[in-house]
């Protein structure tokens, strides 16, 4: 392989690779990924097909994100809400908040 091939080779594998060591992938729980996701999607705004079906709130809009309290947050995820199943007793209480904080990280403060 030439000397130009392999630095192109070489360039392309560091761009492949720095997103998960910059923390782009894995960015949410293992919880989000488990329950959150499949109405919500990895970016909250809940254009998966599953959550376009049940009308999933999209987690990312600042308005609606002022409007709710972290008790509401907890209160759906652990209680459920409209369409939005119970995940109480899936879940421990430390990751309903760290959910709540995973929500209120989609939109930047």
């Amino acid at each position: 392989m030439n000397s130009p091939t392999r630095i192109s080779m070489w360039i392309l594998g560091a761009c492949l690779t720095a997103g998960p060591l910059l923390g782009e992938e894995n960015r949410h729980s293992a919880a989000w990924e488990s329950y959150c996701s499949v109405c919500h999607g990895m970016d909250g705004k809940a254009t998966t097909e599953e959550g376009k079906k049940k009308g999933a709130r999209n987690l990312t809009e600042a308005r609606w994100q002022a409007s709710v309290s972290d008790a509401r947050l907890e209160s759906s995820i652990r209680r459920g809400r409209d369409k939005m199943p119970a995940f109480g007793k899936k879940l421990t209480e430390a990751d309903i908040k760290a959910l709540v904080t995973e929500v209120r990280a989609l939109v930047p403060r």
